[in-house]
């Protein structure tokens, strides 16, 4: 039985996934439902799509993985976590390209490369969304094979008798896992880069609107407040995921430990709360969501 923090610990965890889920859900109804009817999507709404599917299963996995291995099994907890990592790095990777999406196309910079990417960006966002799922799931494939051929290998006694199913199992996620995990850091430098040019952009501008500061400008000036500090509040979420999972990664916890647990409400607070600012900063998920309580109140 879990002590009564790890409990509490675990209900909080539980209750954010499900508000996750329930959010990415709404997303993806309301997208899905345009897409049928439509057979397209335009390139901001493709991203916010396939990131709300990613991260819709990513904390159905998450909740499986954590509570089946808690309570069931402690070993070969590997094959779970292929399926984990899968959808946590094709999240990440999809949050980036939104990240680089809303740079290219709000951001003023007039480099060459900007108004090259600004023309452009549109048209390549399927093959990056593509590229991404693909090359994910050939590592994540790559991961498995190994894995299986390790495991198999004590039967055919090429194993000590001293070492144990958890010594090949801590190694293995130590050899494989590790370096996929670790993989996160490269979408992660991106997503900053992005981040950080969009708010040098918005801050130059803005600057520039005080310098002719008039009282038409005054909406416009608290909008871009407004986008800024939504930036900022991102960066933190996002780093608030990472961070955490980078040190778990480098130094192991036992889900046997509230600490552990501690990590897995940190980490997935962000990405259960980032879906919520998705939606108020959407026009269309905001109109749909303002219709469904509409018609509740109604009902």
């Amino acid at each position: 039985m879990p002590s009564l923090l790890i409990l509490f610990l675990m209900i909080f965890f539980l209750l954010e996934s499900i508000i996750g889920i329930i959010e990415n859900g709404f997303i993806i109804i309301v997208l899905g439902r345009e897409w049928v009817q439509c057979w397209t999507l335009p390139p901001g709404d493709m991203i916010l799509a396939s990131l709300a599917i990613s991260r819709f299963f990513l904390q159905w996995v998450a909740i499986f993985n954590n509570f089946f291995t808690y309570f069931f099994l402690t070993s070969r907890r590997l094959y779970f976590d292929i399926f984990w990592v899968f959808t946590n790095v094709v999240s990440f990777w999809f949050t980036t390209w939104l990240a680089v999406f809303h740079c290219v196309k709000i951001s003023s910079f007039t480099h060459p490369i900007f108004l090259w990417l600004k023309w452009r960006i549109s048209r390549i966002v399927p093959w990056l969304l593509l590229w991404s799922l693909l090359i994910c799931t050939l590592i994540c494939i790559s991961v498995y094979v190994k894995i299986c051929l390790v495991f198999q290998l004590p039967a055919t006694g090429n194993y000590s008798e001293k070492t144990t199913l958890d010594d090949i199992t801590r190694a293995l996620r130590w050899k494989f896992l590790m370096p996929v995990q670790m993989f996160l850091l490269i979408p992660f430098l991106f997503f900053l880069s992005s981040n950080i040019l969009l708010i040098s952009s918005l801050c130059q501008h803005l600057r520039n609107m005080q310098l002719h500061n008039a009282n038409h400008q005054q909406p416009s000036m608290q909008v871009h407040v407004t986008a800024l500090k939504s930036l900022f509040f991102f960066i933190i979420l996002c780093t608030s995921y990472v961070l955490p999972l980078t040190i778990t990664t480098l130094a192991p916890i036992s889900n046997c430990s509230s600490w552990f647990w501690v990590w897995e409400v940190v980490m997935y607070f962000g990405i259960s709360i980032h879906p919520a600012f998705l939606i108020l900063n959407s026009s269309k998920l905001r109109t749909a969501l303002r219709k469904m309580l509409h018609d509740q109140e109604i009902a």
